[in-house]
């Protein structure tokens, strides 16, 4: 039995994934984004779970990502989002059937050279920069970039795609890099380059922006039932995919002005029944948490009280008075009627969801329902 572990429903993947389809037209694609581990849910069952759901394409960050994702017999179209990474190994990309991104004229330049070693053809995405300032090629560069895909016989610009600062909100510059982007696509239309792809949506973008569309969104965040946010909620309605949950190891009662944890932050002001919860930061409990998280107990909230250590964190139970040791305490997703998101817990922590999903430690056992 674990000390504590992780819990992954992919039955509500796949509903959060349907949920967010019938938002799309039927002729857009989806790309559904597993890098990071799929967000820390296990990139390799989230997306043989979401192949057989229907998706597209997938995107990752890494070739790494990409070769495990083949590794395991996925076998739809997966594109390297972060680009040719200047140490990679372009062999790995024939030999794997992996897309990369291109995002400056050196990767485009090293890759045609080698492909046209090989006098094998290569599909390739190729990345502007609208307004995220970031990667990508900025539309001052289109002509030069036009004339580089020209002569570069063995890539096939397969997509174009580019980024959001931010998709969270409906507002002018959001406006302004879709029609940044609309120029992009039709100034290498005048130069006869058709990419037969087009995405720039993410999942914020698929809430606000539908002129983002064009016919392939990306979606990343909201497949594992959290928000950009939290104001998104209206729009599609999903729900977490991860459950993260340890056990109460010891009790103990402390009398009022009794110290807790490092640093003494946390003084009882009453007779005070903590129970020892084993997990901390090092399981991926944010330490911000500390004085201001709950976690559930029997389906009810109780306060984080003290600093979350490496392996602990304490709770007050006190208003639980038959809780014993071996209890599940639930300190992200659902207990009884309540629930505890990443999105809650990025608040706490000054932080936002991705991160929170991220960050959960691979000591913690994962199981898949």
């Amino acid at each position: 039995m674990s000390r504590a572990r992780v819990e992954i429903d992919l039955k509500v993947l796949e509903e959060n994934y349907g949920a967010i389809r019938r938002k799309v037209p039927p002729d857009v694609r989806m790309l559904c984004v597993v890098k990071a581990d799929g967000y820390g849910h296990g990139a390799v069952p989230v997306a043989r779970t979401l192949e057989s759901a229907g998706t597209n394409y997938f995107g990752v960050a890494t070739l790494e990502e990409g070769i495990e994702l083949r590794n395991n017999r996925i076998s739809l179209p997966i594109l390297i989002m972060g680009g040719l990474m200047p140490w990679d190994e372009t062999e790995a990309l024939w030999e794997h059937r992996l897309t990369p991104v291109l995002a400056d004229f050196e990767s485009l330049e090293r890759l045609a050279g080698h492909a046209k070693q090989r006098e094998l053809p290569i599909n390739a995405h190729v990345k502007v920069d609208t307004g995220m300032g970031r990667l990508g090629f900025s539309l001052d560069q289109l002509d030069t970039l036009a004339k580089a895909l020209k002569g570069a016989e063995y890539v096939r610009v397969e997509g174009l795609m580019s980024h959001f600062a931010g998709s969270e909100q409906r507002d002018e510059y959001g406006m302004s890099q879709i029609n940044r982007f609309n120029e992009a696509v039709g100034f290498l239309k005048s130069h006869a380059i058709l990419p037969p792809l087009l995405h720039m949506a993410n999942s914020g973008a698929v809430c606000q922006y539908p002129e983002a569309y064009f016919n392939m969104v990306r979606l990343g965040i909201m497949l594992y039932g959290s928000y950009s946010d939290a104001r998104l909620a209206d729009k599609i309605q999903v729900r977490p995919v991860m459950k993260l949950a340890s056990r109460v190891a010891y009790l103990k009662v402390f009398p009022p002005q009794s110290a807790l944890s490092y640093g003494r932050t946390f003084i009882t002001r009453r007779k005070t029944k903590v129970a020892y919860i084993a997990a901390g930061y090092a399981d991926g409990i944010p330490r911000a948490l500390s004085n201001k998280g709950t976690v559930l107990l029997r389906g009810q909230r109780c306060p984080i009280i003290g600093r979350v250590c490496m392996d602990w964190l304490l709770a007050d139970v006190t208003d639980l008075p038959d809780v014993a040791p071996g209890e599940e305490a639930v300190l992200m997703g659902v207990a009884g009627d309540d629930v505890i998101t990443a999105d809650e817990i990025a608040g706490h922590a000054g932080t936002i969801p991705y991160e929170i999903l991220c960050a959960i430690s691979r000591r913690m056992a994962r199981t898949y329902v």
